[in-house]
């Protein structure tokens, strides 16, 4: 069989912060644009290969937003009221990163008019692996595959104007053995982003047992919404003792926003 019929596994990764896969990194994984309209501004991401190939990559752009489990989905360019991708400018729309090489790419972006946009926008830049080496590993068919990875760079403007707004709680709820055949339990929270500008922050949760005493601290659930948008978040608790519990949640955006808190007796049952 020829090269031409290997399979191609496409592995996309997107996270918010630095990223390494197979020793190829990403940093940030973020870019924010501000300006006065009609200025051109830019902003440098730096892309590390630590290992003993080269990475070619092709670029694109496209639009993308959030459901309300915070999961993103992307559409082709402008095709979203609030894409920012036909301000955005690529110096080039292939890349090479060299074995043992570090390199920066310059993302440019023209703000728009101050009265075409107030809320703040959003696109996504893909680096898109086009060498990716055959591996070993092999189908059913006994066809090889190609693994190439995809990386997600979010681009975001932020208007002057545009209102900072706030994070306030929705609902608090409790669900017990929302599974079935299981005593599985989880929290749910429904929160919102009154503002015109993206939010990020995290979720903390604070359980008392009302007859012990003893709290429970969960690790805190990272969040980001988009602008004037609700989001659901469920969070999976562990084996608690039976009894009466004050549960607490808090919202935190950072020094920046007022911390909000909301509560919520529960009972667990054996």
């Amino acid at each position: 069989m020829s090269q031409r019929s290997l399979c191609l596994l496409l592995v996309s990764l997107f996270f918010c912060c630095g990223l390494r896969a197979q020793q190829i990194s990403f940093s940030p994984m973020r870019l924010f644009f501000k300006g006065a309209p009609g200025e051109t501004v830019s902003a440098t991401l730096t892309i590390a290969n630590t290992t003993n190939q080269p990475y070619e990559f092709l670029l694109s752009l496209k639009d993308w937003n959030q459901d309300s489990l915070g999961t993103k989905h992307y559409f082709p360019v402008s095709s979203l009221p609030h894409s920012n991708a036909t301000h955005i400018s690529l110096p080039q729309t292939s890349f090479v990163v060299a074995p043992g090489e570090k390199k920066t790419y310059t993302v440019n972006m023209r703000i728009p008019p101050a009265d075409t946009q107030k809320m703040a926008s959003n696109s996504m830049l893909f680096f898109t692996q086009v060498n990716a080496p055959r591996t070993e590993v092999k189908d059913r068919a006994g066809i090889g595959i190609r693994i190439s990875m995809e990386f997600g760079i979010q681009l975001f403007y932020t208007p002057q104007a545009a209102e900072k707004g706030t994070l306030r709680f929705l609902a608090f709820n409790y669900e017990a053995r929302y599974l079935k055949d299981s005593a599985a339990s989880r929290l749910v929270i429904k929160y919102q982003n009154t503002g015109q500008v993206h939010k990020d922050g995290f979720i903390r949760f604070e359980l008392t047992n009302k007859q012990t005493g003893e709290e429970v601290k969960p690790a805190p659930v990272p969040i980001a919404i988009t602008p004037r948008s609700d989001q659901v978040v469920h969070y999976p608790l562990g084996k608690l003792a039976p009894g009466d519990y004050l549960a607490v949640a808090i919202l935190d955006a950072g020094p920046d926003d007022e911390l909000k808190v909301a509560e919520k007796n529960i009972h667990v049952e054996e």
